[in-house]
């Protein structure tokens, strides 16, 4: 009887296996054309296999969008192209948007693979995917107000020119950013990195947004402003062990001095006139690893059309596929390129392309915020 199980089970085909599973199944070839439709894609998405069968999968069918409504059937972001082009499988769920064939969106936690043939070579990839609408309530929630912290209303200020490109790994990140006019020649800048990425470090970017708020009057001063926000920040997050990486940074744009705090963070890069960028200024301890750390201020002055760019560890921290970590002078090549660098200033959407095209991944492994200011 046993033997005569293990024969039946041997003789089902890839396709009856397939459509067993509760989550949705669909193989494309390297085109992305669509191969195989299983049963539960049919239930999750309203598209019909015979429907879809030959159509490639961003033709109007999922056509994937991230949490911010970005969309990813271009070929540098779509995850199954990601998978079939560097021949590796997702190695956590991705969360997506898919479309559903009704119009409306549909959270979904997708996988991806790609498949080889018996001598190795890639021919196709294949993509699961499972519904979170249940779920994804509370968490989208939490995002909407955690973006809604660190929601910029315009450009700050006529004389510069400001850029931010925000990506959190999860619907929440443990990134901060922050800007706002502190008095009408003065534009106080923040930037942090919480140890650690999702819902955990996302409650302390909330608190760091608090702590703004209430040493306000000191962010003139980073040193001073600084100070303050380690010492609360060790008090709240000593027992947990979390800390947090900062720029705290001011830019008068009457004058372009700037003046800044680096405390454990990488380096703000300088962005010449000449088209030189160089790191600027020394590290200081992390915020809240002691109770008694006291900053000191850094200075430099734009030249017009001069700028500076922040950035989070996830900028540099990429490991490729030959295991090279990018690092600040692997993002200093990239920021040398024309098609990165226009009239002095990064284009933020490509550069984070060229970043995920070296991790050779399906996706960056960690927060990214890039912010970059030109003075005119």
């Amino acid at each position: 009887m046993k033997n005569l199980s293990c024969k039946a089970v041997r003789h089902l085909s890839a396709s009856a296996i397939l459509n067993t599973l509760p989550d949705g199944a669909y193989i494309t070839d390297v085109d992305r054309n669509i191969l195989f439709w299983n049963a539960a894609a049919e239930r999750i998405s309203g598209w019909k296999a015979s429907e879809v069968a030959g159509h490639s999968c961003n033709d109007n069918i999922l056509v994937h969008v991230d949490k911010d409504g970005n969309e990813l059937c271009g070929k540098e972001r779509c995850p199954l192209h990601r998978s079939i082009v560097t021949g590796q499988a997702s190695k956590d769920p991705l969360l997506v948007y898919a479309k559903h064939r009704s119009g409306e969106r549909i959270p979904v936690e997708v996988s991806v693979s790609p498949l080889r043939n018996s001598k190795g070579v890639i021919v196709g990839g294949i993509e699961l995917f499972r519904d979170l609408t249940h779920g994804m309530k509370d968490l989208e929630r939490a995002h909407l107000i955690q973006s809604s912290a660190m929601e910029a209303h315009g450009n700050p200020d006529p004389r510069l020119a400001v850029s931010i490109r925000y990506t959190p790994n999860d619907v929440v990140g443990g990134d901060f950013y922050h800007f706002e006019h502190l008095k009408p020649d003065l534009l106080g800048i923040m930037i942090a990195d919480v140890m650690g990425h999702g819902v955990a470090s996302a409650l302390y970017t909330m608190q760091l947004r608090s702590l703004w708020e209430d040493w306000r009057e000191e962010a003139g001063n980073p040193a001073q402003f600084m100070t303050h926000i380690g010492r609360q920040l060790h008090v709240l997050a000593e027992d947990a062990g979390y800390f947090a990486t900062a720029i705290c940074m001011t830019v008068n744009p009457a004058t372009g001095d700037v003046d800044f705090v680096r405390a454990g963070h990488p380096a703000p890069l300088h962005i010449g006139i000449d088209g030189n960028i160089r790191p600027a200024g020394n590290p200081q301890m992390a915020l809240g690893m002691t109770e008694d750390a006291v900053y000191t201020c850094e200075h430099l002055t734009l030249a017009h059309g001069e700028g500076i760019m922040l950035y989070t560890d996830g900028a540099i921290e990429i490991i490729n596929a030959q295991g090279v970590e990018l690092g600040e002078s692997g993002l200093l090549d990239l920021l040398s390129r024309k098609d990165v660098m226009c009239n002095g200033i990064p284009n933020l959407d490509v550069l984070e392309e060229k970043l995920l095209t070296f991790s050779a991944g399906i996706r960056l492994a960690d927060d990214l915020t890039l912010l970059s200011i030109t003075w005119h």
